[in-house]
């Protein structure tokens, strides 16, 4: 009897253990807890938001970053380093009620901040889809980025009368007003034309087809240049001044001419080009004043050659542009004042398999060149820009989709030390601020592809 009274001490002592065990202050309890995160939404580099999520519990909501190259938290607040995408994960521990909520992670694109005081304004094209889902028509874009906002404005352009698509090539800023000069198509020839803010002209042509890629407004005249071309096929380099065309000649010994960029400085006009006999002999050519120049090929290559990007800075005339040897790869090159041809180092872990320069400029003395190289590893193209002479690879925006993905830099803006490129990306347009991380323009409604083709920059 005796002993079984100490078993029943026993087992109440065991059992009280047991209960006081299950009930401590430090146990998880069961009930499902849920919690509302939502996307926080495209943010700027240089913002801090205050984060908000709840839970049904009531219960406090933490956050934490899975990019913090990116994105930093502190309590609620976080904070955007660095352009590209942010991850943010929010968890909620449990108690003795809730058990612990499941993460949730919410990512959004982090914009690179534009300057202050400045309005930045992209110039290409978006392409719609036909009814079958292939390639449509063309539709000439403007895209805005003002600082303080996020997310740029996709605009298009209105189309010419008679028209079905158009390419936007060029953009000049004067005051309140944004010009810019491209080329419409009826489906059977193009023409050139331009567009103020908005509203297009047809440039007036001479012969079948005309073509516009550059535009300048200088002491209130406006310049376009482009080409014409007859029913052979022959073109002919044409500067529109206020409208009216001007035939620039070509060199001495050449036939056939094509108008490129161009550049207003004081009284002279600079446009470069190229200039030919046939589709086998093209060269580069600078004119001044409509006075025609061949640029030197550069020492030891062959082929044809052609000049892209111009710029004029303290008296000095820098022109970019690329070979095309008649054996071995493309080359970009760059001249100053019309000398000998510089070769420009091809971009770190890219090969020789061919790279060019699209756009040059000056500021504060440092020479940029924008362009684009071909990895050796994968074979795509990558953007590059030179820095006085020095290639850098500029890196693809993190939400590329398009696989494999390529991108090419065409041109190049300044606001203050801040130096803007532009280009593609993947299969949309894209910008990159001071060399960092790309982000890539919003594509119009409607539309599946997009493309940037230049640059301009407004300050106040």
């Amino acid at each position: 009897m005796r002993r079984l009274k100490l078993l029943s001490l026993l087992s109440i002592s065991s059992l009280a253990l047991l209960v006081s065990g299950c009930g401590g202050g430090n146990s998880i309890g069961h009930t499902t807890q849920t919690t509302t995160f939502d996307n926080p939404g495209t943010q700027t580099v240089g913002v801090s938001l205050t984060l908000s999520a709840t839970a049904n519990s009531g219960l406090t909501v933490s956050f934490t970053s899975a990019t913090p190259t990116v994105c930093t938290i502190s309590g609620t607040t976080a904070t955007f380093g660095d352009a590209g995408t942010c991850t943010i994960d929010a968890s909620v521990a449990g108690n003795s009620t809730y058990a612990a909520a499941s993460q949730i992670a919410q990512s959004f694109t982090v914009n690179p901040a534009i300057s202050p005081n400045t309005t930045i304004y992209i110039t290409g094209y978006a392409l719609t889809a036909n009814s079958s889902g292939g390639p449509g028509n063309n539709l000439p874009e403007i895209w805005k980025l003002t600082s303080g906002s996020p997310t740029a404005t996709a605009t298009a352009l209105s189309m010419p009368s008679g028209m079905t698509s158009s390419y936007a090539y060029g953009i000049a800023i004067s005051g309140s007003d944004v010009y810019v000069a491209g080329t419409a198509s009826n489906g059977t020839n193009d023409t050139a034309v331009y567009w103020l803010n908005g509203a297009a002209t047809i440039l007036p042509r001479s012969m079948t087809i005309s073509e516009a890629g550059a535009i300048a407004v200088s002491g209130g005249n406006v310049y376009v240049t482009g080409f014409e071309e007859n029913s052979a096929g022959n073109p002919t380099a044409v500067l529109w001044v206020n409208g009216v065309a001007t035939t620039l000649a070509p060199p001495s010994g050449k036939a056939y001419s094509s108008a490129g960029t161009i550049v207003v400085s004081g009284s002279d006009v600079y446009v470069t080009g190229i200039a030919s006999n046939t589709d086998s002999d093209e060269v580069a050519v600078l004119w001044v004043n409509g006075t025609a120049t061949l640029l030197p090929m550069p020492n030891g290559l062959t082929g044809d050659y052609w000049a892209g990007g111009i710029a004029v800075s303290s008296g000095n005339v820098y022109i970019s542009g690329n070979t095309s040897p008649d054996v071995g790869n493309d080359t970009a090159i760059s001249w100053v004042n019309g000398g000998v041809a510089t070769t420009l180092p091809i971009p770190p872990n890219d090969t020789t398999e061919g790279y060019g320069a699209n756009a040059i400029a000056v500021s504060g003395g440092d020479v940029y060149v924008a362009g684009a190289g071909v990895s050796g590893t994968t074979g795509n193209t990558t953007a590059a820009y030179w820095l006085n002479g020095t290639a850098t690879s500029l890196p693809l925006p993190t939400n590329t989709t398009v696989s494999p993905a390529t991108s090419s830099a065409v041109g190049i803006g300044f606001s203050g030390s801040d130096v803007y490129m532009v280009g593609s990306a993947g299969a949309a347009a894209a910008y990159w601020v001071n060399g960092g991380a790309g982000t890539l323009l919003p594509l119009p409604s409607g539309t599946y592809e997009s493309g940037a083709s230049a640059i301009a920059v407004a300050t106040q």
